[in-house]
C-alpha cells in the first residue's frame, strides 16, 4: 500500500540523515529507540489538574497545549465500533451542517467513498459554510486524489497540507525562524489525527475522533475484498468539548499558514491565488474520476443508513501531542491509567512497539493482579508487516512476568499478548483486514480511543489526538467488543511462540526483522 512505502521511505531517509541507526543484537531486550526522549508520566490521573502532567520543554508552549477536563453534562459520547457505522454517522452529520466543518486526517482518497465525500463539502461550500480540509502532505500522492483536492480548492475550500502540482515539498524543507512553530519543521514529523467536526463553535456541535482516515477500507465499503476491510474504532462526540477539538484543528491549520508565509516568495499561497484569478477568468476545470459503480452503490446505500447512537454523559478530556513540542500527553495518559487499574487493562492497537516505560507498567499491573491483555496485528494482517515482526521482539520480555512468584500468586491475572489473524478460529479464510483501532479499556471504567498508535512514530514523530472518558456504560461496550470481536479474530501469543519467532529460519522474515530493527526509531 502507498501507506507502506511512505512509513518505510521516511525511515530509511532519518537512517540516511544521521548517517547512522541504532542497532542490536535480536536477544537483546533494551527499550525501543525513541523519537527524542523517554516519557515521563507524574504520578496522577489522566484527570488530573495540569501539575500532575509534564509539558513541552520549549518554555513559550509549556502546559498551554493541555485542555480542561470536562463534567458528564459537557460531554456525550456514542462508540462507533466499525467503518461502516462511522461513515453514516459521519455524513449524517455532514448533511446536517449549517455553519462549519472541520476535517482533518492522514489519508483522504479519491477513491469512492472519498469522492462522495467530496461532492459533500463542495455543497456546503456553496451554501456558505466554512469548510476546511488537512491533510498529511505525504500520505496522499495520487493523481486521483491530487485532482480531488484540487478540485476542492478551485471551489473554494482550503486544504492544508496539499499544494498544486506537487509542490507539497516546498513546505517540507526546515526554515531557520525565531517562532518555535516554524523552527522545528522536520519532515520525518507528520500529521496523523483524525478529526471530523462538524459546527463546532455551535452548541449544537458534533464530532467522530479516533483511528479512521478517509478511504474504502476504513468504511469497509467492499465487503468482498478482505484485505480492504478493516476493523477500525471511532466515537462521537457532543458537547463542550469540541471546542478544545476545534482548537486543536486551529492550531494546525495556523501552523500550516505559518510554514507557507515563513517561505517568503515560495509561500504557496501567492501562487495559488494566481491560479484562482486564472480560474475566475476561464472557469472551472471539468474533472473525471475512475471509478467503480458497483463501489459507488456501495457507498450510496452506506450513506443512506440510519445510525441509532446511544450518547452517555461521561467525565472527558481531549488530548493533542504535537512532538515538534516535545509533547507527550497521550502516553502519559496511557501511563497513569494502567498505573491506576486495580482489575483488568485491554488494549487494543494497530501497530506496537511498545516504549520501556510502557512495558515496566504493564508488567507492574500484572503483578498487582490485574489482568493485562495486548491485541495488535499479525504480520499477515498488518499493513506494516515489519512493524509487527519488530514488536515481536518485545513479547517475550512482557510475558516472562508471568513466571514472576506475585503474579503466579493472583489466580487468574496475568499479561496475555494476542495477535489479530483476520478470521474466526477455524475458519478457512480471511473475512478482515488489518485492525487499524487505537483503543484501550481500564477496569471497564476508563476508555482511551483516538489516532494514537503504541509505537515510535506516535510517541515522538506524528502529531496525534485522543479522548479520555470515564462513564461503565460506554467502556462496557467497548471491552464486549473487545472479548467477542476482537479476541475471537486473534490468536493468543505464548512464550514457545516468542521463541520460534527468534529463532526463525525464514531468511526473509530475519531480513525484515534485521532491517526493521535498523530503522526502528522511526517505525
Amino acid at each position: 500500500m502507498k501507506v507502506d512505502m511512505l512509513r518505510w521511505l521516511l525511515a530509511i531517509s532519518l537512517v540516511l540523515m544521521v548517517s547512522c541507526a541504532s542497532t542490536r543484537k535480536a536477544a537483546d531486550k533494551e527499550p525501543a529507540p525513541q523519537a527524542e526522549v523517554q516519557t515521563v508520566a507524574l504520578p496522577g490521573s489522566p484527570f488530573g489538574p495540569a501539575r500532575e502532567f509534564v509539558g513541552s520543554p520549549i518554555e513559550e508552549i509549556g502546559l498551554s497545549g493541555l485542555f480542561e477536563v470536562h463534567p458528564p453534562e459537557a460531554c456525550r459520547i456514542a462508540v462507533l465500533p466499525n467503518g461502516d457505522r462511522s461513515f453514516p454517522a459521519r455524513i449524517q452529520a455532514l448533511k446536517n451542517a449549517d455553519t462549519s466543518v472541520r476535517i482533518q486526517a492522514l489519508i483522504f482518497t479519491g477513491d469512492e467513498s472519498g469522492l462522495y465525500i467530496a461532492d459533500l463539502l463542495k455543497k456546503k461550500k456553496a451554501q456558505g459554510l466554512d469548510v476546511r480540509v488537512i491533510v498529511d502532505a505525504a500520505s496522499n500522492v495520487g493523481p486521483q486524489t491530487q485532482w480531488m483536492y484540487f478540485d476542492l480548492k478551485q471551489n473554494g475550500i482550503e486544504v492544508e497540507g496539499y499544494e498544486a502540482m506537487y509542490l507539497e515539498w516546498v513546505n517540507e524543507v526546515p526554515v531557520i525562524s525565531q517562532d518555535p512553530s516554524v523552527e522545528t519543521v522536520d519532515p520525518n514529523k507528520r500529521y496523523h489525527e483524525k478529526m471530523w467536526i462538524i459546527d463546532g463553535e455551535t452548541d449544537h456541535g458534533v464530532a467522530v475522533v479516533g483511528g479512521m482516515n478517509i478511504a474504502n477500507e476504513y468504511f469497509r465499503i467492499d465487503p468482498s475484498d478482505p484485505s480492504h476491510y478493516w476493523r477500525d474504532q471511532d466515537v462521537v462526540v457532543k458537547g463542550d468539548v469540541i471546542k478544545d477539538m476545534v482548537a486543536t484543528f486551529e492550531r494546525n491549520y495556523d501552523h500550516f499558514l505559518k510554514i507557507k508565509e515563513s517561505r517568503g516568495v515560495l509561500n504557496t499561497n501567492l501562487y495559488w491565488e494566481a491560479t484562482r484569478k486564472v480560474l475566475e477568468e476561464t472557469g472551472k476545470m471539468d474533472l473525471e474520476y475512475q471509478t467503480d459503480e458497483r463501489l459507488n452503490k456501495n457507498v450510496r446505500a452506506l450513506a443512506d443508513n440510519t445510525v441509532d447512537l446511544r450518547f452517555e454523559g461521561a467525565t472527558c478530556r481531549f488530548f493533542q501531542n504535537r512532538p515538534r513540542f516535545g509533547e507527550t500527553y497521550i502516553e502519559q495518559v496511557y501511563l497513569k491509567s494502567i498505573r491506576e487499574a486495580k482489575n483488568e487493562i485491554l488494549v487494543g492497537n494497530a501497530y506496537f512497539v511498545a516504549s520501556r516505560p510502557f512495558i515496566e507498567a504493564v508488567k507492574d499491573a500484572a503483578r498487582r493482579c490485574v489482568k493485562v491483555i495486548l491485541l495488535t496485528n499479525s504480520p499477515e494482517t498488518n499493513d506494516l508487516p515489519m512493524l509487527t515482526i519488530v514488536g515481536r521482539d518485545y513479547y517475550d520480555d512482557m510475558l516472562v512476568v508471568n513466571e514472576d512468584p506475585a503474579v503466579r500468586s493472583c489466580g487468574g491475572g496475568g499479561l496475555q499478548v494476542w495477535e489479530w489473524q483476520g478470521h474466526r478460529a477455524g475458519a478457512a479464510e480471511k473475512t478482515e483486514g488489518t485492525i487499524h483501532a487505537k483503543y484501550a479499556v481500564f477496569d471497564r471504567r476508563v476508555s482511551i480511543v483516538g489516532s494514537y498508535n503504541l509505537d515510535p512514530r506516535s510517541r515522538g514523530l506524528n502529531n496525534e489526538t485522543a479522548i479520555v472518558f470515564e462513564n461503565e456504560d460506554l467502556s462496557r461496550q467497548l471491552a464486549d467488543r473487545y472479548y467477542e470481536n476482537d479476541l475471537g479474530f486473534s490468536k493468543q501469543i505464548t512464550l514457545e511462540d516468542t521463541k520460534a519467532f527468534t529463532d526463525s529460519a525464514d531468511a526473509v522474515y530475519q531480513f525484515q526483522k534485521s532491517f526493521g530493527i535498523l530503522v526502528e526509531e522511526a517505525l
